[in-house]
């Protein structure tokens, strides 16, 4: 198990060589090292390995929870894969949209409806979860105060380390559901839980790029996937066998 899993990392090395137009070597490096690690013996309390199996897990539609199971396994080893993301077409109309998979612990990135980023994330707890809605962001802060949930906790500056917010904030609107928003954290081994008060948490390093180019009132689902596909989103991964015959080439989904 130990030479396969080394072999992999090998391809991968040599794929970054020849990477065809449009990927991302960057990516492909992360995934790289992560098949390092595992071929060393994967530390799911190294904070390092742990995020970059978490990313792993949200690129290829995964349920996002730090844990190398049956189907991260397979995702790992399988390289005839391909990413699925089916979605409406007041989606596919808008510069950016955000939709974020509660089963999957997954915020996925849209640009004019092709998946423009995915990064993992941390949700509410069964207590305070989050809630299914369609949210426009409105407004965004850099280092925001913590207030402490209406005195419940000692409230926190802008900027401090134990802030719970981290050091960037986007507002969710509050027509129905008021003080939520997707942020960074003060915890980072949450990320891939259900353990928020109902924000949406993310790797700080993660949330800082989202801020960056995602606007005030870009839209933002977040559902179960039985919501999002009532709202006409789908998302999940995909195997295929590659069979090639004299003068033609089959690709067999299953």
């Amino acid at each position: 198990m130990v030479l396969i899993r080394r072999l992999l990392y090998l391809s991968i090395i040599i794929l970054l060589i020849f990477l065809p137009k449009g990927v991302s070597a960057e990516t492909d490096y992360k995934e790289a090292q992560l098949i390092e690690h595992i071929s060393k013996g994967y530390n799911g309390g190294n904070l390092e390995q742990r995020n970059l199996l978490l990313k792993f897990q949200a690129k290829y539609n995964l349920t996002v929870d730090g844990i190398i199971g049956k189907e991260t396994n397979k995702a790992l080893r399988e390289k005839d894969k391909r990413v699925v993301d089916k979605v409406p077409q007041e989606i596919k109309e808008k510069e950016w949209f955000i939709v974020i998979n509660k089963d999957k612990k997954i915020l996925t990135v849209y640009n004019y409806g092709e998946v423009y980023e995915k990064y993992p994330v941390a949700l509410g707890k069964k207590s305070s979860p989050t809630p299914d809605y369609k949210f426009i962001i409105i407004n965004k802060f850099v280092n925001p105060y913590w207030g402490g949930m209406g005195g419940k906790y000692k409230p926190v500056r802008g900027g401090a380390p134990n802030n719970p917010l981290g050091k960037r904030w986007l507002g969710l609107s509050t027509e129905k559901y008021w003080g939520y928003g997707i942020h960074g954290n003060s915890s980072p081994f949450s990320i891939g839980k259900y353990i928020s008060s109902g924000c949406i948490r993310m790797i700080n390093e993660d949330v800082e790029e989202l801020f960056e180019y995602i606007p005030i009132s870009t839209d933002v689902w977040i559902g179960t996937e039985e919501v999002l596909k009532q709202w006409g989103v789908e998302q999940y991964l995909e195997y295929y066998e590659r069979r090639i015959e004299p003068g033609r080439f089959f690709q067999c989904m299953y």
